[in-house]
């Protein structure tokens, strides 16, 4: 009797670890799959500001530090930074744009870190008028307190629209 108990007690302790494996697996995955929701929705959040022109709505994604290179190479350093250059810039030439993003790829670097690499297609640029202005974007999104916002981006227009 005493052998067949601790055979089980052997055979639940060699369980452990797998048990405990499988589960760090199935969190892990359930914790990259709801991190990846909230990274999608923050991309289409996004396109609704850019597309209302709500540029307080935009700044918000980014986190209070958070930096934007323009694709002319200009750093924007701060969310307050960022909103007043967009807010600037929505009351002129982007007056009439509209922007669709489409992810390309989310890579997590880490538990609270990923990079985001996004194809972007805006219309209603006044410096091109009638034509589809294209961009890829890298976005550094990162956890802080619990919450996923933008830590750093980048834009970088296709080669036909950056000599103009």
């Amino acid at each position: 009797m005493q052998a067949l108990k601790s055979l089980s007690f052997l055979i639940i302790l060699f369980s452990l670890p797998f048990c405990s494996a499988g589960q760090q697996s199935k969190h892990a995955k359930s914790r990259s799959a709801t991190d990846s929701t909230q990274i999608v929705a923050i991309i289409d959040n996004w396109q609704k500001a850019w597309n209302s022109h709500d540029m307080h709505a935009f700044a918000n994604l980014f986190h209070e530090d958070g930096i934007w290179v323009l694709w002319n190479g200009k750093v924007w350093k701060g969310r307050t930074t960022i909103e007043e250059g967009l807010a600037e810039v929505h009351k002129t030439i982007f007056r009439n744009s509209t922007q669709k993003k489409q992810i390309e790829e989310i890579t997590f670097v880490g538990a609270e870190a990923a990079v985001v690499r996004l194809h972007s297609t805006l219309t209603g640029d006044e410096r091109y008028p009638d034509k589809v202005v294209e961009s890829r974007n890298l976005l550094v999104i990162t956890k802080r307190k619990n919450i996923w916002k933008i830590g750093w981006g980048q834009n970088t227009r296709f080669p036909e629209f950056t000599n103009k």
